[in-house]
């Protein structure tokens, strides 16, 4: 029900707009495997997003993309071969970069800080956990673990925040749910709609894998999911802007004892290599 237009939106609209705070994003996992690459590029060039960042991307993907460098002069490369690579692209400029590796020595995650045209720096997390495997408990993953990291981070920032990514869960999982209430982030999608991204090989079977949240002081201009690219998940495009008189009416409650107890525990869970 949150994710049907029927709700609340969580992120309020922002009419009135302030291209000096303004900040439109591009999160794609391509496929590893797809080899499409101009397609995305157009689409990039198309929407014209601030920051671009791209999943599952190996060196090749690496190399076809090379020419976002030219606009986009800031970045961060992680190409993995084992589909959890990380592209990070950005025309604003960018500080603070770390790639982490929070939960398995080959799943990357990366962090920055984004200056946007006022110099607002807003922290930003790009992340894309491992699932599930067969036969682990459900409730105990390193998708867990991760998530429950950044959260404990995001909760402790006096800054405007972003995580993206594919985090491989539902938006109604108690995992996601518990990532929310502990980091005090907002869902773009919440009273707008789904907009599944994954299967995109499948219109029977889609659910929205591939996220954008956002802390309490932004408000919301756009988001659209881009058309099929040769991947089997649809790109997502967001346009938000830091609006800082937001912040009393969406801020969330603290979380919980018990929602923060239960987040440390899965921050510090032991999961197999």
């Amino acid at each position: 029900m949150p994710y049907t237009v029927l709700t609340k939106k969580e992120v309020k609209d922002v009419k009135s707009t302030n291209s000096q705070r303004e900040l439109k994003i591009i999160n794609a996992n391509v496929l590893q495997d797809n080899t499409t690459y101009d397609i995305l590029l157009n689409q990039i060039a198309t929407y014209k997003p601030d920051v671009v960042l791209l999943l599952e991307t190996d060196h090749i993907w690496m190399d076809k993309v090379k020419s976002l460098k030219e606009e986009f002069p800031y970045h961060i490369e992680v190409p993995q071969d084992n589909t959890y690579g990380m592209l990070f692209y950005s025309k604003l400029e960018i500080r603070d970069k770390e790639i982490n590796f929070l939960v398995k020595n080959d799943v990357p995650s990366i962090y920055c800080k984004v200056v946007l045209k006022d110099n607002t720096e807003v922290k930003l997390w790009g992340l894309h956990p491992e699932p599930p495997v067969p036969g682990e408990e459900l409730t105990s993953t390193a998708k867990d673990k991760e998530l429950a990291k950044v959260a404990l981070m995001v909760k402790d920032s006096n800054q405007p925040c972003i995580v993206m990514g594919d985090l491989n869960d539902v938006a109604w999982s108690s995992t996601t749910s518990l990532f929310t209430k502990t980091s005090g982030l907002l869902d773009v999608r919440k009273g707008r709609g789904f907009y599944s991204t994954f299967s995109a090989h499948h219109w029977f079977l889609r659910f929205p894998l591939d996220y954008i949240f956002c802390s309490a002081d932004f408000g919301f201009i756009k988001m659209e999911r881009l058309k099929f690219n040769g991947s089997d998940h649809y790109p997502i495009f967001t346009h938000l802007i830091y609006h800082p008189q937001l912040k009393q009416k969406q801020l969330k409650d603290t979380p919980a004892p018990d929602v923060l107890d239960e987040a440390v525990e899965k921050a510090n869970q032991k999961v197999e290599d």
